[in-house]
């Protein structure tokens, strides 16, 4: 029962709820209805018994009207039983085989009395001479009552049956917006991320909003794909080219040196590829990567090992305080490694690199020659290098570091005064 419902119509499952809901709804208002008939029939007839009894009484002079009462058929009266007593208590008129008992105790209300292993409603007039007492059988209230009951189950029946093609329709013109948003989504070419502009109720509002914001990113990251492609296989490009004419070189050179030394520079340019696809891939993991920031890494110990890894014999590192991060040891390493690579590469072979960690951000700092100032604000995008750089690189290693950072909520700054220097913090 539960797979059938989860796999049904959403009109299906609110036509169905609604029904149950209105179902138990109209049985509940029947049972008070019910409860509350029963209360007020049975009033009101207690008060036509009172006015039979009076009329009854007052026809006890009249000895016309006391001849129609005791045939048992009065106009003005429906079919009561009555019996009329002495104040001895003796029988003096009974309108049926059904004779009344005498009442020893007179009240001014109905009361129920067993008769004949019947229930009937009294009512009892009297003077010092005598006694008039005027029944009616329950089983009249009863039918009343049944008759009652038999109307509204009717009506309700009616009701739910007018109401069912109404719900259904109901729901179907309330769910048309969604169809089209359907109808506008089945229509769309695959590569059509345009937001959409439907006027949609405000329920359906969100859904739609989540849906652009969704066609949103997936366009921001295809372009950022398309880009990326473009930019890579443009940087490939130089590479292989510079490989395939050293290879060609040593291939058609009659001289041996000349061989060894274009050799040599293909070598370099293998290399210079295989750290160029290294950083692609790592950046494209980068792109799609999550990562659980709950677990508490240890900076100085994670730049110790960079340091030992990047064999950097010059370098300072300056811990005030044991600094905890929270976030994934091994990216964290991995942007230490680039940025002391950076350092290295740029800095000078002399220069010295000094590393000052901090509770919440790591300084990398140098004294080099540094970065011109229009220059410093592009630093960090793919691919970017600066004109007239002689150092072999990418223009990827920052780029990975903005990327880890981002990942970690860590802030990236970069300053150029006397030598160059990158700060990431870390918020807490």
């Amino acid at each position: 029962m539960r797979l059938w419902l989860q796999s049904a119509s959403l009109a299906t499952r609110l036509t169905l709820l609604v029904l149950l809901l209105t179902s138990l709804t109209w049985a509940a208002f029947s049972a008070v209805l019910l409860y509350e008939t029963h209360d007020e029939v049975s009033e009101l007839l207690d008060k036509q018994l009172y006015v039979y009894t009076e009329l009854l009484w007052q026809s006890l002079d009249d000895s016309d009207d006391l001849k129609i009462l005791i045939s048992g058929k009065p106009d003005h009266l429906p079919r009561v039983v009555f019996s009329l007593y002495s104040s001895e208590g003796k029988l003096l008129l009974s309108s049926s085989e059904h004779v009344l008992p005498f009442q020893t105790e007179y009240e001014k209300k109905t009361r129920t009395i067993t008769l004949d292993d019947h229930r009937w409603e009294i009512a009892v007039r009297q003077n010092d001479e005598r006694q008039l007492i005027v029944g009616e059988p329950h089983q009249k209230r009863e039918q009343l009552i049944d008759e009652i009951i038999e109307y509204l189950g009717i009506t309700a029946m009616i009701a739910l049956a007018i109401l069912l093609p109404l719900l259904l329709l109901a729901i179907r013109q309330g769910l048309l917006p969604l169809r089209a948003v359907d109808a506008e989504l089945a229509r769309r070419a695959p590569d059509n991320l345009e937001a959409l502009t439907l006027a949609v109720p405000r329920e359906i509002a969100p859904l739609r909003d989540r849906l652009n914001t969704l066609f949103a990113q997936v366009s921001a990251t295809l372009e950022k794909e398309r880009r990326f492609t473009a930019d890579a296989a443009h940087e490939l490009r130089t590479p292989l080219a510079g490989l395939r004419v050293q290879i060609e070189l040593a291939q058609g050179s009659p001289r041996p040196e000349t061989r060894e030394k274009a050799l040599k520079q293909a070598l370099l340019g293998v290399d210079r590829g295989t750290h160029l696809v290294a950083q692609l891939l790592e950046l494209a993991r980068l792109d799609y990567a999550s990562i659980k920031t709950e677990l508490s890494i240890d900076m100085v110990q994670l730049a110790k090992q960079a340091l030992q890894d990047a064999g950097l014999a010059q370098t300072c590192l300056q811990a005030e305080n044991a600094s905890t991060w929270h976030g994934h040891a091994g990216l964290l390493a991995l942007l230490l490694r680039n940025v002391l690579d950076n350092a290295k590469r740029y800095a000078g072979e002399n220069a010295e690199i000094t590393i000052r960690i901090k509770q919440n951000s790591i300084c990398i700092s140098d004294n080099g020659p540094g970065v011109p100032a229009d220059v410093i604000t592009r630093l960090g995008e793919r691919f970017f290098r600066p004109v007239g750089q002689s150092q072999t690189g990418a223009g990827l290693g920052l780029s990975i570091v903005h990327r880890i950072a981002e990942l970690h909520q860590a802030a990236v700054t970069m300053s150029s005064k006397n030598g160059f220097q990158i700060t990431i913090s870390q918020e807490k």
